[in-house]
């Protein structure tokens, strides 16, 4: 039984082998992540290329993501330790470490002085609560109520601040400049704060690689105040809960998650949940009630895609914790129903797909098994996979980058075929083609959705219903 919901899994010392790789695309896995906060850019080229390779042996599209750290706040700790702290005690955050004192410093650095005296500061996604007792030139003196460890590269956030910070970190730039050595799909910017983040980075791929398509990760109370207009004018987004639980009520996060999938649904654009989805399975061989409840509830809210972090990462069981989620996907999936959502039709394209959707429910006496779209550039595909319908979708495209960038969106199996000539024929050899794929047999209905004249973005005109 084919799945519909993607799964990313990042990609670190747990998962770089060769054989880790292929059983994980085995399981399941539809996109790799790669975290340029960790591990050097060397790293990253090599194992992403290990990645592909492996996707082609096993003749399978494996998306990849590079995750940008963009106006993060990142804590250093001295030599890379971890530092100890005891409730009640003072300590400090400066610029530089401070002899025979305790000492944490933070990139980049010009935070220290936007920040006041009696805000809260949290640590690692909130594992620690800081406060301010006394601010001298560069130098924060801070203060916890509990015991905590502050581990080195963890993020750190300041809610009720308005800062002022690059939208690239140094790492990101060094990276950007380099980017085109690597075969990658896609860039999820991290701490997106409005629209014009998306703008600036898109102007500094158009020199660099214009198909590197860019999520915009929702973690920051100016994200959620400028939801609509990122979401517009992203390519795909994430609910980054770690970072956004802590600078929203967490009382609210729920309410937030649900919202920003409604939005991207009804705008085509793809919507990833991520954050701690299974993390007790880094340490754990079976998730908790609570996690499993948890992925449940975000493919019923209809998300595209699933991403799994620290578990495949850094976790004693990576292959283990793609098969409960993909588990837990495929039932889900075939036993529950995914929250509908207000459809707005907004052009041609997106009125014929909807005609689309209306004869497949309609069509009862006369079953459609699968829907076939042939799509330029993956919007049409993308338009269809919002309606969550419980069949697969193939989605046939002669751009290898469109291939790519659909393995991130709901039900959709994109394939790659060069067609040779401009006008579009639905032929014998084509039908025949088309019944080798495991979920097409012969005897069923299929729905294709194509335009006349191929190889043209944009001209989605027909709908055509073939028996094979």
């Amino acid at each position: 039984m084919n799945k519909k919901t993607k799964i990313i899994a990042t990609i670190g010392p747990a998962s770089e082998s060769v054989e880790i790789l292929r059983q994980l695309i085995d399981k399941g896995v539809n996109l790799f992540r790669f975290n340029l906060k960790h591990n050097n850019f060397e790293w990253h080229k090599k194992t992403i290329n290990k990645a592909k390779e492996v996707a082609k042996a096993l003749n399978k599209k494996v998306g990849i993501i590079v995750d940008f750290q963009g106006p993060e706040i990142r804590v250093e700790t001295k030599n890379g330790e971890d530092l100890e702290i005891k409730g009640g005690e003072s300590f400090f955050i400066a610029t530089h470490f401070i002899e025979e004192q305790k000492t944490i410093t933070v990139t980049p650095p010009s935070v220290i002085k936007q920040i006041k005296n009696n805000e809260i500061i949290f640590i690692d996604s909130g594992e620690l609560e800081l406060r301010v007792i006394n601010k001298k030139g560069n130098v924060l003196e801070v203060k916890t109520e509990r015991d905590g460890i502050i581990k080195n590269r963890k993020s750190m956030n300041i809610p009720s601040a308005n800062l002022d910070l690059p939208l690239l970190a140094d790492k990101d730039m060094e990276a950007l400049i380099k980017i085109g050595e690597m075969e990658i799909d896609y860039i999820a910017l991290s701490f997106v704060r409005n629209k014009e983040d998306i703008e600036i980075l898109k102007k500094l791929l158009l020199k660099i690689n214009p198909k590197i398509k860019i999520i915009a990760k929702i973690e920051n109370a100016s994200a959620i105040k400028n939801l609509e207009e990122i979401v517009s004018i992203a390519d795909g987004v994430m609910v980054a809960r770690g970072d956004l639980g802590i600078e929203v009520p967490i009382r609210e996060l729920a309410f937030w998650q649900k919202k920003i999938i409604d939005l991207c649904r009804n705008k085509n654009k793809p919507v990833i949940v991520a954050t701690q989805m299974l993390k007790s399975m880094v340490n754990s061989l079976r998730p908790t009630r609570a996690e499993a409840t948890d992925v449940s509830n975000a493919i019923f809210d209809g998300v595209d895609a699933l991403m799994l972090s620290e578990e495949t990462a850094i976790g004693n069981y990576p292959v283990r914790v793609v098969e409960e989620m993909v588990n837990i996907a495929i039932f889900c999936e075939n036993n529950g129903n995914i929250r509908e959502v207000k459809i707005e039709t907004r052009n041609p394209t997106e009125v014929l797909v909807e005609a689309a959707v209306r004869i497949i429910k309609d069509s009862k006496n006369v079953p459609i098994k699968t829907v076939i779209i042939f799509t330029e550039s993956g919007n049409t595909a993308r338009i269809f996979s919002k309606y969550r319908l419980n069949m697969p979708i193939l989605a046939i495209s002669d751009k290898k980058e469109t291939v790519e960038e659909l393995a991130l969106s709901y039900g959709v199996n994109p394939y790659y075929k060069k067609f040779q000539e401009n006008n579009f024929k639905i032929s014998k050899k084509l039908i025949e083609e088309l019944t080798g794929f495991d979920f097409i047999k012969s005897g069923d209905n299929l729905l294709l959705i194509h335009g006349n004249n191929w190889m043209e973005s944009g001209s989605t005109s027909d709908i055509s219903l073939i028996t094979v």
